[in-house]
């Protein structure tokens, strides 16, 4: 996307006029040529109007006024776009770059993993992020990562521990944040239990009831979490492919 900034300074008062001229004239206008918008904002006393474009690229962005002057929606607007301009003191484009990619999902997919040792004491880390409890090793899926890859990595980089992945527990909802969280039950096949100088402190088994599990889960939604995968309920699961459609992984 090629974005523009458009800063527009208008007349004290002038705001309510300018506002309804452009919901009327302006945005369908643009629209329907093609072109995005990302935001508008007002500043406080209401006399500068900032909107941020997306336009396909440069020469749409270069073509586009040209071609605004023959749409109707353009013609129609030139009855009132005389009584608009006397309220705009100065407009002024800035083609402007990201600095990242920010953008966020609608929907953050999250994993965590119940392992058990020989004692069916649980796998529980301290997060440098979250360090007022311990939870479940786990986090957010990397781009293009599959849910299987992303818990074996997470627990890899948080524990030191290679697991296999055996089934699916349990699966919810945040719907405030938008993260969608699935815990999965994991086999130790390999590495090192370790601290995570980056991401876990306090990595360990730890022996879990629901009796004694608030001494050491200050968290309600990770106590849920973990109570729910140690009832072993397993849910039907399957990683795959399209174009041809396969399936990659599936637990029962």
């Amino acid at each position: 996307m090629f974005e523009v900034k458009t800063e527009i300074k208008i007349i004290p008062d002038g705001y309510e006029s300018t506002n309804r001229y452009f919901h009327k004239h302006v945005l369908n206008n643009y629209l329907e040529l093609g072109v995005t918008l990302v935001g508008r904002w007002v500043n406080e006393d209401k006399t500068i109007i900032t909107e941020i474009w997306g336009y396909l690229d440069e020469k749409h962005y270069r073509d586009f006024f040209e071609l605004r002057k023959k749409t109707k929606h353009y013609q129609n607007s030139l009855p009132d776009k005389l009584a608009n301009d006397k309220w705009i003191i100065s407009k002024k484009d800035m083609i402007i770059t990201p600095t990242g990619d920010y953008k966020m999902d609608l929907h953050i997919i999250s994993t965590n993993v119940l392992v058990q040792n020989e004692e069916d004491e649980v796998l529980l880390v301290r997060s440098l992020h979250r360090s007022d409890t311990l939870e479940l090793p786990g986090g957010r899926l990397d781009k293009d990562e599959d849910m299987i890859s992303g818990a074996v990595r997470e627990v890899k980089e948080e524990t030191g521990l290679d697991v296999a992945i055996k089934g699916l527990l349990y699966s919810s909802h945040n719907k405030t944040s938008g993260v969608v969280n699935f815990t999965f039950l994991g086999e130790v096949i390999g590495g090192t239990l370790q601290n995570s100088d980056e991401e876990t402190t306090d990595v360990g088994f730890y022996a879990i009831n629901s009796k004694n599990i608030s001494k050491l889960v200050t968290r309600k939604v990770s106590e849920d979490r973990i109570l729910n995968a140690l009832e072993k309920k397993a849910q039907k699961f399957d990683l795959y492919e399209n174009n041809p459609y396969k399936i990659i992984q599936s637990f029962k």
